[in-house]
């Protein structure tokens, strides 16, 4: 009986030490040892970036029918940030944003009060987001706009966009 339960005891150890093995180490992190990050240069702000060491980066892929959405996004300590979205999304390739296509839209969030929000849904906005490598794990690319606060005039430039973001 007592042969028994030491068996039994080291099974049980054993199953323990292979079912934490088994589970993933991820937890939200960037695992692919390739960074996350999201940059980009804000007229009257200057430069802002965001990595998944410290903020939040994260890339979303929908596929329903044959219509296919990719959302990007990512946001510093402060609450600043950007959300790009490509509702017209078939692989690596340059997507015009602005009324004139408003289903892809960009958006920089100043911050959390109204009238802090440029999007390029809006008249008198213009801009692209290029995606440059989409293997169905992680999405890479560049963008540029011209956003603006919806009833208003104020705007902002937005240049040098960059991202890198793996699809949760």
């Amino acid at each position: 009986m007592k042969n028994t339960i030491e068996i039994l005891r080291k099974a049980a150890l054993l199953g323990f030490f292979i079912a934490f093995m088994a589970c993933s180490s991820d937890d939200g992190q960037d695992v692919s040892g390739e960074s996350e990050e999201l940059t980009a240069n804000v007229a009257g702000v200057g430069a802002f970036s965001a990595s998944k060491d410290f903020d939040t980066i994260a890339g979303t892929k929908i596929s329903a029918g044959a219509s296919n959405v990719v959302v990007v996004q990512g946001t510093d300590n402060s609450g600043k940030g950007f959300q790009l979205r490509i509702t017209t999304y078939n692989g690596p390739g340059t997507y015009d944003l602005g009324p004139v296509n408003i289903a892809n839209t960009a958006t920089w969030i100043g911050g959390t009060a109204i009238g802090q929000q440029y999007s390029t849904a809006f008249q008198g906005t213009s801009g692209k987001i290029t995606v440059t490598s989409d293997d169905n794990k992680r999405i890479e690319g560049t963008f540029e706009f011209v956003g603006k606060v919806n009833n208003t005039s104020s705007t902002v430039a937005v240049t040098n966009g960059k991202f890198k973001a793996n699809f949760q």
